[in-house]
Order: structure tokens, then C-alpha cells, then sequence
């Protein structure tokens, strides 16, 4: 077979497939989706709180497999952009969980996005969550003076010890000089 040969039947087989319905999600038939969420807004106080999501498709039979995403907005420099703040796989219901945990106090406009996969179209759903307290994700160890074992005498006692070999090197240098330096024995005279 020739070279030229092999190329159209690749590509003889790339639009059957694509006719068929078998082809990449990329290619079309995109099945349209619907995104479920409870809550829709929540409040949180010092606890993550948890979105349930479920993603169906138009004929309403659950997605499974899917990767949702909860999309957070954020300022950085003057820009603000969507991060990434949780994700989680749907189930063979179509159903997952998803667990925020803001850092910062205030209101937060929050979307679940399914980017679209396998012949499935992506949709998305808005969460709005007020952040009374924020969840505290790492609380650093106290350190230096707020540490339990650096109590005054703790500090005190390295300080004395220090202090103490000066004054004792000062004390001897002065002891030394004061008794001045020995006489030079002199050699003996033939």
C-alpha cells in the first residue's frame, strides 16, 4: 500500500468515527449537562463547610467520572482570576462533595465548574459563602520568648553563665597586670 493510501484511510476512519458518534469529546456531540448544588450559600464559623454536587446529563441520567471543580476568585496585583480550591470526582450517582475551607473573612462568589469530558458539555453553578470566622488550616507553635519552656529563668540562666566567664577573664587579665611581668632571668657571664 502506498504512503499516500495509508493517510486516507486514516483519515477515512477519523470522519467515519466522527459520524458515528465515537470520536473524541472535542470532536462534537457534546451532551448537555445540569449541575446541582445544596447549599447554594452557607455560612461559615471557623468550620469547612461542604457543597454537595450532583451533575446529571439533558436526559437527566447521573455523570459519573466527572471532575468538578470549585473555582474561587482571588486579587493578585490588581488581577483578579479564578483559583482552584477544592476538587472531587462524581460518583456512579453523579454526586460529590466538595469541602472549602476560606482563609480569609468576608463574602466569597464561588462556582462548581464541570470543564466537559467525553462527549459531555461543560456547565457550572454559582455558591456563595460568608466567612464569619475563618477556618484556621495551620496554627504556627509559639517560638523564642511565647515558647512554654522559655520562662525567665530559662533565659536568665545562659545570660549569667556568659556574663560570669567575662568578668572572670577580666578579673584575671587584671590580676595578671597588675602583678606585671616576671623579671628575665639573666644568662650567666663567662
Amino acid at each position: 500500500m502506498k504512503p499516500g493510501a495509508r493517510l486516507l484511510m486514516v483519515a477515512l476512519a477519523a470522519v467515519a468515527s466522527l459520524m458515528i458518534g465515537t470520536g473524541p469529546a472535542w470532536a462534537g456531540g457534546d451532551v448537555e449537562t445540569h449541575l446541582t448544588l445544596t447549599p447554594t450559600s452557607a455560612t461559615v464559623d471557623g468550620k469547612a463547610v461542604k457543597i454537595h454536587a450532583e451533575l446529571r446529563d439533558a436526559s437527566g441520567a447521573p455523570v459519573a467520572g466527572a471532575l468538578l471543580r470549585l473555582m474561587v476568585p482571588v486579587d493578585f496585583m490588581g488581577t483578579t482570576k479564578n483559583e482552584i480550591a477544592a476538587e472531587a470526582t462524581t460518583g456512579t450517582g453523579g454526586k460529590a462533595v466538595l469541602r472549602f475551607a476560606p482563609a480569609a473573612a468576608g463574602s466569597v462568589g464561588a462556582t462548581v465548574a464541570y470543564w466537559g469530558d467525553r462527549g459531555y458539555a461543560a456547565t457550572d453553578a454559582p455558591v456563595s459563602v460568608d466567612v464569619m470566622t475563618p477556618v484556621v488550616v495551620y496554627a504556627p507553635q509559639p517560638v523564642g520568648l511565647q515558647a512554654w519552656w522559655a520562662r525567665s529563668q530559662m533565659i536568665l540562666v545562659p545570660f549569667a553563665i556568659v556574663w560570669s566567664v567575662y568578668i572572670l577573664v577580666l578579673v584575671l587579665a587584671w590580676r595578671i597586670r597588675r602583678a606585671g611581668a616576671p623579671e628575665p632571668e639573666h644568662a650567666p657571664t663567662r
